[in-house]
């Protein structure tokens, strides 16, 4: 009897196993990458260039359409995103001359690859002259970038109107103005100038680079004993790509088996450490890990006040 009891549960746990292992498969295909939108066309309508694609996803979270400027070009930046089921964009914002445009899907397990690109050809009258000028045009995030336009020209009156498309769903107005990307991405940031006598416009554009930052460990790191049996850290945080930071401890000078006593924000900058005994020396360092690595500080050695 005590024999079945046994092979019932070990049949149970096995039906388990299976099971959860299926559910696995199941969630790690639930977790592809969608399938690149297809048939990219584009058309001049009464709002500027409009885009429209075939959805040939069903688990997308939206799209990310990006233009380039130029025949041949292959600097392309994000413009704009739409969300899951969207088929079509118009980008107010077209340019005289050639424009390449581009789609693709993306959900929480990334990109798609992109759609065919779909090229459109626009020609003005020539009476205004956009310019951009842009500072910073790369770097790491959050990158804050000052944008230019004032030295725009018209042949036949002054500038009356400049319209900013940032390429992540913002826009502003003005001959000058700043904007702050908070996530990584290609950008390609769009100046639309209106002006002379017949209310002539034109548009130009530039990419804007934005990158991740790279894991970079706090520095600085300094341990001091204000009052008895207590030792406070302080250290400087860098820009980085950090998630967690973790406060390290061993005992004595030099040595090297450290253990973790606390696990606090990313943008700490402090600790104290109530937990030592007067008289003894500790040696102290910071861990910071992004998901894909971990840097330490410089360590930092202090005996606790008795």
């Amino acid at each position: 009897m005590f024999r079945l009891r046994l092979t019932l549960r070990s049949l149970i746990t096995l039906v388990v196993v299976v099971f959860g292992t299926l559910g696995s498969a199941v969630a790690t295909l639930a977790a592809s990458v969608p399938t690149a939108p297809s048939a990219l066309t584009v058309n001049f309508g009464s709002g500027g260039v409009v885009l429209a694609w075939a959805d040939n996803s069903s688990d997308e979270t939206g799209f990310s359409i990006e233009r380039c400027l130029g025949a041949g070009c292959t600097a392309f930046g994000q413009i704009a995103t739409v969300g899951a089921g969207v088929t079509s964009y118009s980008d107010a914002f077209y340019a005289t001359g050639v424009s390449l445009y581009r789609v693709r899907a993306f959900s929480g397990a990334g990109y798609s690859a992109y759609s065919s690109t779909a090229e459109m050809m626009l020609f003005g009258i020539g009476e205004v002259f956009p310019s951009i000028t842009a500072n910073p045009t790369a770097g790491f995030a959050p990158l804050t970038v000052s944008f230019d336009g004032s030295a725009s020209m018209s042949l036949t009156g002054p500038i009356t109107s400049y319209s900013w498309s940032f390429g992540d769903n913002q826009t502003a107005t003005g001959s000058v103005v700043t904007h702050s990307y908070s996530a990584p991405g290609v950008y390609a940031v769009s100046l639309r100038v209106v002006g002379g006598s017949f209310s002539s416009a034109d548009t130009t554009a530039v990419i804007v680079t934005v990158t991740a930052p790279p894991l970079v460990a706090p520095s600085n790191l300094s341990a001091t004993s204000p009052v008895r049996r207590q030792v406070l850290l302080t250290w400087t945080n860098p820009v980085s790509s950090a998630t967690a930071l973790a406060v390290e401890r061993c005992t004595g000078s030099g040595c090297t088996r450290f253990g973790r006593i606390a696990v606090l924000a990313p943008s700490a900058t402090t600790y104290t450490d109530s937990s030592v005994k007067g008289g003894t020396t500790y040696t102290y360092r910071l861990a910071v890990s992004d998901g894909t690595g971990t840097a330490y500080s410089n360590t930092a050695v202090v005996t606790a006040r008795r």
